[in-house]
This record gives structure tokens, sequence and C-alpha cells, in this order.
């Protein structure tokens, strides 16, 4: 695949968000943070919506999103000189590019590393009997070595990449050293569903890819998916960048804030009458980042943490 260009030492960063619901404060910290990561290193920030899965996608969402985002104070670039095309908002959206999904998906497949698969989540389960220690159901392989023409024309298939049985091992930026062996940890990963659509795994792979990303700022919960893509990047001839995966917001009963359940969205607190300053300055707090919870803009925060 071609790869974008970047200049010796640019750094070039992107907040990826989801048009599935509002955002809630875990989505908005982590936008912070890469946003800041990139100021602070004087690169570009890009903003790209991602909407590929297109059943999961709530309208008027995304115009919410950015109306947030701007409300915030946070900025984004027009990049130059890549193959994606922002839309009149400046935003990059996913769905615009199927094409470069197609184009990787060849590049792997003729590598002999993709293969259909006609395994339900619910066979798999009764086939391996438990999770690993890592709770998931590692996919056995059934159906490797099976070519197209083995199934029935009416059959639902997925698409999987040959994950390679070896360590992969990356340093986080944030989370320090990791290893891992995606075929033990995984098994064969899911680059097409069911549905016909193209997977997260390959998707976000292929837009780093040709957004020439050097650096990816997201939260922890995706750590454990981070070899596998690391894996995906080398298989189509791109350098993996670097990863920085900021721990997880939780609510007061320590779970995972979700959009699913409206967990502390910023939408709630606009519309209780909370400022920006007031929202940037606590979420600064809470991540270190600054000594008390005072109102904070973003502008000033980026100049207390860059002085």
């Amino acid at each position: 695949m071609q790869v974008a260009s970047l200049s010796n030492g640019q750094v070039r960063g992107r907040y990826a968000p989801s048009p599935s619901g509002v955002q809630h404060l875990g989505n908005i910290q982590t936008a912070i943070v890469a946003w800041l990561q990139v100021r602070l290193a004087g690169g570009q920030f890009a903003l790209r919506m991602d909407n590929i899965d297109t059943p999961r996608v709530k309208e008027g969402s995304a115009a919410q999103i950015l109306d947030d985002l701007r409300w915030l104070g946070l900025d984004w670039d027009l990049i130059e000189g890549i193959d994606f095309v922002p839309d009149n908002d400046g935003v990059y959206v996913e769905s615009h590019y199927l094409s470069y999904y197609c184009e990787a998906f060849e590049v792997l497949e003729k590598q002999g590393l993709l293969y259909p698969c006609a395994c339900s989540r619910k066979q798999i389960r009764k086939v391996v009997g438990k999770p690993n220690a890592a709770g998931h159901y590692v996919y056995p392989g059934t159906c490797r070595g099976r070519k197209i023409s083995y199934f029935a024309e009416e059959q639902q298939l997925v698409w999987r990449y040959r994950a390679p049985d070896e360590l992969i091992c990356f340093k986080d930026e944030l989370m320090g050293e990791q290893t891992q062996n995606v075929a033990r940890a995984w098994g064969d990963l899911i680059v097409k569903r069911f549905n016909d659509l193209y997977a997260y795994q390959l998707v976000s792979v292929v837009d780093d890819i040709k957004m020439g990303i050097t650096d990816v700022v997201r939260g922890e919960d995706l750590l454990d998916s981070t070899p596998g893509q690391i894996a995906l990047f080398e298989a189509l001839g791109a350098e993996p960048p670097r990863f920085w995966h900021v721990p997880l917001k939780t609510d007061g009963a320590g779970n995972k804030l979700a959009k699913r359940d409206g967990s502390d969205s910023l939408w709630m607190l606009r519309e209780m009458g909370k400022t920006p300053e007031e929202v940037v300055g606590q979420l600064a707090f809470e991540l270190g980042l600054v000594e008390t919870s005072a109102p904070l803009g973003l502008g000033e925060l980026l100049h207390c943490i860059g002085s």
C-alpha cells in the first residue's frame, strides 16, 4: 500500500470518534490528551469520523461530536498531501474511503494471509469451552485452509487474517513495554464481517497508514488489540505508529463509561450549565496534569504543560 510521506521527525496525530452516541467524559479525556500530545510536539492534528460500522451510527451524533469539541476549544488541521479528502468541516469521514479497505484486503489476500470462515461466535465458544486468561475465546482455526468453494452459497462468511504465531513487542508511551502472541491471545483476526463490512482492526490500520499518522492516542481498553494491529501494519508494508494508551475514566462504582447508558455525557454537563473551562480543568486535574481542578481553558492548559 502507498504510505503517506512525512518530513523527518514530523508528528501527526488524530482523534477518531465513532458517531454512535453522545461523547462521555472518557471520550473527551482521550480527545484532550491526543490534542495535547500533538500540539506539544508542534505537529498536525486530524479529526476523523470512524463511521464505517454503519449499523451503529446514530443520526445527529457526528454533528453533536463536532459541536462538543468546538465548545471545548479543541481545533484540528487540514492535512495536505494525503489521499484522504476532508469534508466541509475539515473532518476525514471514514465511510468515504471504501476503496482503500478493498485495496488493503487484496494486498493481504495476495500474500495468502486471508481465508473465509463460517464459524459463529456461539460455535467458537462451544468448541473452545472457556476463555483464556485475557477473557478471549481464541479462534481454534477451524476454517484455516478452506477455500471459498468449500462453503455453500447461502452461508454467511467472515474473512480472517492469519495471525502470526510469534511474540510481538512494542513500547507504549504511557503503559510501557508490551508483549503478546496474537495467535495465542486472539486467534486469527476478523478483517471482514458477516454483513460484508470491513472490521475495525483492518479499517483503523488502513486509515492511519493512508493519513500518515505517527502517534495514536486512545483508551487503555484498546491496548490488548494493538499487537494484532501492529501485525497488520507490517503485513501491509507500513511502519506502526507510536501508541499512547490513556487510562480509562470510570464512574463512581469503578465501571468503564459507556455511550449506551449515557454515562457522564458532555452534553449532559453542558445542559447543567458547566463551562468548557470547568470541564477541562477537572479532567486535567484527574489526569495529574495540573495540581488543582480550577477552571482552565485548553490554551491555558497547553501553556501550563509546555512551559
